[in-house]
């Protein structure tokens, strides 16, 4: 019976040590798994980060391609609109003077 015994223990034992090499390679597994999803989340996180870049860069150059767009298209009705005034000073002298008069009667009328 002290041979049973003793075979179970010895039995056991091994079983003990089985199970914490299994623990010991799980850990170790667990630790490669993360390291290599850190690794790969780094690789990402640099990918998103230049796209990023390269977006805003893109986004800046068309921001300021239409910012001098507008400015130059705002020069240029500001141009023709003083040329157009220079020919025909009196024309819009006479239309700012009738607008003035609509505006006026406008305002009048909400007033009362």
């Amino acid at each position: 019976m002290a041979a049973i015994d003793e075979t179970k223990s010895r039995e056991v034992d091994k079983i003990k040590d089985d199970l914490q090499q299994l623990r010991d390679d799980l850990g170790k597994l667990l630790g490669h798994i993360g390291s290599y999803g850190k690794g790969k989340l780094g690789g990402t996180r640099e990918k998103v980060s230049a796209a990023v870049e390269d977006f805003q860069g893109r986004a800046y150059d068309r921001l300021q391609g239409t910012t001098r767009e507008v400015s130059d298209r705002g020069r240029q009705a500001m141009w023709t609109s003083r040329d157009a005034v220079q020919q025909r000073p009196l024309t819009y002298v006479a239309v700012a003077f009738v607008a003035g008069m609509i505006l006026a009667s406008l305002f009048e009328w909400k007033r009362s």
